[in-house]
């Protein structure tokens, strides 16, 4: 049997991408005889509402649909959440379109990298496909979220901060380059990041880091809308990945870059790589936080991480 797809469309993604190919995407479900209902998210965090209402609607027969988010990574992200959060016992199966600004999870899961061979990846997939993704929980606020991309403290979140608020973003997003906005967001704010106290404990080991810079908690290679950040990383294993990166000078920070282009950061010694279900991270500082791309604000950290599975409506190998 057929199934039938809940279409939550974030007309904002990308902004405005997702709305201008919105009418295109739609010919081609109709073309394709889908059955499918459009939401579309009307304000900031609409999307996890829709999904999650949704979700509680079709709780008798979650075998029958598909939730679809149409957006960027930030959607997906609402997307999931809502879903999560209905803790049905038969979970209802997403699909992810990426129309957004860096469109990482997309990446990551080495989808085709244009909406249209993507959507075909979607609408031909014939079974729900159980991934890896990150929880993660702050014990100071008492709060909790999945994720599928990553979740950052210090460098990376206020270069989110920075990229969001950017009015370059929006005109790099409308000629399909959105992804420099990260990197015009690096050189504007990697100055005046200091280093934080951080104290990481994985495996039953503790490190203690009077400097870090950048800490990123990742559940595939990619961030900041392709930088390969954390080539080990897989959705396909039970593991999370950790990358620190100590305070570095100018001069070392010109040759992380430039490692990081070649791949080989994880070698340098002021870059520590940690693998594993679980991990517990404590910043006494307040420090500058990023979800999916989606900002955090700055706050003191106290929170643990570690994998989760949920299924994902999408085959990657068509």
């Amino acid at each position: 049997m057929a199934v039938k797809y809940y279409v939550i469309l974030n007309d904002h993604a990308g902004a405005g991408r997702a709305k201008a190919v919105w009418p295109a995407i739609e010919e081609q479900l109709n073309q394709r005889n889908v059955t499918f209902e459009l939401g579309r998210s009307q304000y900031a965090g609409h999307s996890i509402l829709l999904a999650h209402q949704f979700a509680k609607n079709h709780a008798s027969d979650p075998a029958n649909w598909v939730v679809l988010a149409v957006g960027g990574d930030g959607t997906l992200h609402q997307v999931l959440n809502g879903l999560n959060d209905a803790h049905l016992t038969t979970p209802i199966p997403v699909a992810y379109l990426p129309v957004g600004s860096g469109n990482d999870f997309a990446r990551g899961l080495k989808m085709a990298n244009s909406w249209r061979p993507a959507l075909n990846q979607i609408l031909d997939c014939t079974a729900a496909n159980w991934l890896t993704i990150g929880q993660y929980r702050d014990t100071i606020k008492q709060s909790s979220s999945v994720f599928t991309n990553n979740v950052g403290i210090g460098l990376d979140a206020a270069i989110v901060a920075a990229a969001n608020s950017s009015r370059l973003k929006v005109f790099l997003n409308r000629i399909h380059m959105g992804k420099l906005a990260y990197l015009f967001s690096f050189i504007n704010v990697v100055y005046n990041q200091q280093g934080f106290p951080l104290t990481v404990h994985v495996n039953g080991h503790r490190d203690i880091y009077s400097k870090a810079f950048l800490v990123t908690v990742s559940n595939h290679p990619y961030f900041g809308g392709g930088i390969n950040i954390l080539p080990p990383a897989s959705v396909s294993d039970a593991n999370l990945d950790l990358i620190v990166v100590e305070k570095p000078n100018l001069f070392k920070m010109i040759g992380i870059a430039l490692m990081i282009a070649l791949g080989r950061h994880l070698k340098m010694k002021s870059v520590h790589h940690y693998h594993a279900a679980k991990i517990h991270l404590i910043a006494p500082s307040i420090e500058y936080g990023q979800i999916d791309g989606e900002e955090l604000g700055g706050k003191y950290w106290d929170a643990y991480f570690e994998i989760t599975q949920y299924p994902f409506w999408i085959d990657p190998t068509i």
